[in-house]
């Protein structure tokens, strides 16, 4: 073999440039499949149905421009619930 080996970004991996977990990129992959896909791997390692998607490092910048444009960014959570003075949820 001559030179170094490619190495390849796992999901954790990418996981991280947006501090989530490689299983909610997971999630992401599967939930965006048909409407939002996420960039394709570059390579994928192990046979199916356990085998492992890698991406280029230089393809962060894709990944964020896919991730700013995911449906429903803006959306921060559920509005937190507000109780009333005496500490009764409202009606």
């Amino acid at each position: 073999m001559t030179g170094r080996p490619v190495r390849y970004r796992d999901m954790g991996q990418v996981g991280e440039w947006f501090g989530v977990s490689g299983k909610t990129v997971s999630k992401w992959r599967t939930r965006y499949a048909d409407d939002h896909p996420c960039p394709e791997p570059d390579a994928m390692t192990g046979e199916p149905p356990g085998e492992t998607p890698g991406w280029l490092p230089d393809r962060e910048n894709e990944w964020r421009a896919w991730h700013a444009s995911r449906p429903g960014q803006g959306a921060k959570g559920r509005p937190k619930l507000r109780r009333q003075p005496d500490g009764d949820q409202p009606e």
